[in-house]
Formats: structure tokens, C-alpha cells, sequence
């Protein structure tokens, strides 16, 4: 099935003319790199605005900043299709990049691979299937059209064990199963304890971390992984405070989402509505932190 992202800047330091080449280089890393590995097709296309997307893409936003400093986050809109959202980082490309690879393999964000766990007292868990995250530092990344593209892992990355000439990631500076580059992590559930886990690497040190028991009702797995995660964090281009956050949603959110409707065909009209409610739901988001 042919999927269809759509990248809609928000933020007034990063026009339509900037997102371009960045869309550009998004759609050739998936149909020459990511696609054949992965098995998925996908057209990118960079938009104006959110009223411009067609019905039927998926969203992946770029705004000023996001809550608690993350740098991409995962989510699902009103009627349960995925969305993602990129703050303005010194390298909101490779993030960009992160959030669309990592949509198109699990749009849902609740697909898990079964295996030995890296924790010495646990058996068997599900690791979250997070194509970006071991491999996630814009140190690793590479270029595509002289744009920074984020590496990502194969599916044998969950290999039993590691085998001569296997690609574990496309750069390759990923070098066995379920290894985690600096400033990377990996996440996984243990079924006995209900508790999601992270392998978090800084340097040299690494650290297994309990993330505490996921609710009945989380979002998804992803969704959670992407909100206590430290590792998903860059250095902001135009920070601010949440408060500061709490006043976007409150003033551009809500006039962004007063869209004039003069002489609209029905398609218009769908396209207005569908980004109305995103606007909501951003607007929601954002209050809640």
C-alpha cells in the first residue's frame, strides 16, 4: 500500500522554501534506502499550511518547540490515525527524518518484537519496534541531497544472534543485534511486571532504567516511550517556557484554526475541518503540559 505523509511547518523561522529540499531528501532516503529494506512506499510532500494537506496523509509537524524539551513526539488524532511533531532543533531535519521512518513501519506505534531481554533477571519481553532510536544522534546520521537524514536499523537489528555480513543498520555503525549507539536507547515491556524498560547509552555508560507500569489506557507504547525518554531531546533554535507554550495554544493555535471559507468545493471543506480539528487537538497538547 502506498502511504502518504505530509510535512507542514508551523513555525514562522522555517518556510515552505526551507521545508522543500528537506521533503525532497525524506522521499529519496525512503524509496532508495529505507523502502526496500522495510518493504513500505511512501510519497513526502512538503505543504504551506495545514488547511492545504489532502484528506487520506499523515502529519508530521514542525513547531517551535514541544513539551518538556522533547525533540519528536508520536501521536494519534481524534479518529485514530498517526501524527508526529518536530520541534525547531539545530538538526530538526534528522529529527524530521526520525518521526516519518518510524510512522510508516509502525503507524500506531504498537508493534513489539519478542526476545531474550538485556536485563540479566528478566526473560523474555517485547521490544518496541523504534527503527531511529538506538541509532537516534545527528552524529550518526548521514546525507542525502546535502541534507541530514536519520540512520535507522534493518529488520535484523532483533537477530537471535549477530551474524558475519549482516546489515544492522543502513550506515552500518550499528554492529550487532540490539546494540545502542551513543545517545540512543532502546525500549521494551516485561509482561511479568507490566513495567516498560530502557537501555539509555551516554558515552560509555549505560543504563537500564524502569519507566514504571504502562497503563491499561496508554496511547500506545510508543506514545509512552516518546514522553519519559531523557534521550529525545536536541538543543533548541527559539526555546521558551511552557508557560510560553501554554500562550501559542492559547492565541496562534486558535486563530490558526479561524479558517476563512470563501467559494469552497466539498474536497476544501474536508481538508479545513480535518486541520480545525488538528489545531484542537494541538491546542489540547499543549495546555496539558
Amino acid at each position: 500500500m502506498l502511504l502518504h505523509i505530509a510535512l507542514v511547518s508551523i513555525t514562522k523561522e522555517v518556510t515552505l522554501a526551507h521545508l522543500a529540499p528537506v521533503s525532497a531528501a525524506i522521499q529519496k532516503q525512503i524509496s532508495r534506502d529505507f523502502g526496500p529494506m522495510w518493504n513500505v512506499e511512501a510519497t513526502v510532500d512538503a505543504f504551506d499550511k495545514l488547511e492545504d494537506v489532502p484528506i487520506g496523509y499523515w502529519h508530521v509537524l514542525l513547531q517551535d518547540e514541544l513539551p518538556n524539551g522533547a525533540a519528536g513526539l508520536h501521536k494519534r488524532d481524534d479518529n485514530k490515525q498517526p501524527f508526529a511533531l518536530v520541534a525547531l532543533t539545530t538538526n530538526w531535519p534528522v529529527f524530521m527524518s526520525h518521526e516519518v521512518l518510524e510512522m510508516l513501519v509502525d503507524p500506531q506505534g504498537t508493534l513489539t518484537r519478542a526476545g531474550n531481554s538485556l536485563k540479566s533477571d528478566q526473560g523474555r519481553v517485547e521490544y518496541l519496534i523504534e527503527v531511529c532510536d538506538p541509532c537516534q544522534a545527528s552524529r550518526f546520521a548521514y546525507s542525502v541531497n546535502s541534507v541530514m537524514v536519520s540512520d535507522f536499523y534493518t529488520p535484523q537489528y532483533f537477530d537471535p544472534v549477530k551474524s558475519s555480513g549482516v546489515r544492522y543498520s543502513f550506515s552500518g555503525q550499528v554492529r550487532g543485534p540490539r546494540e545502542v549507539l551513543d545517545g540512543g536507547y532502546l525500549s521494551w515491556f516485561d509482561p511479568q511486571t507490566r513495567h516498560l524498560f530502557q537501555l539509555q547509552v551516554d558515552g560509555k555508560k549505560k543504563t537500564i532504567a524502569d519507566r514504571g507500569e504502562v497503563p491499561f489506557a496508554a496511547e500506545s507504547l510508543r506514545a509512552l516511550s516518546d514522553r519519559v525518554s531523557a534521550d529525545r531531546r536536541d538543543s533548541v533554535i527559539k526555546g521558551g517556557s511552557r508557560a510560553g507554550l501554554r500562550l501559542n495554544a492559547e492565541t496562534d493555535y486558535r486563530k490558526r484554526a479561524r479558517v476563512e471559507k470563501p467559494k469552497l468545493t466539498a474536497v476544501d471543506h474536508a481538508q479545513v475541518a480535518h486541520a480545525r480539528n488538528l489545531w484542537a487537538q494541538l491546542e489540547r497538547i499543549a495546555a496539558a503540559e
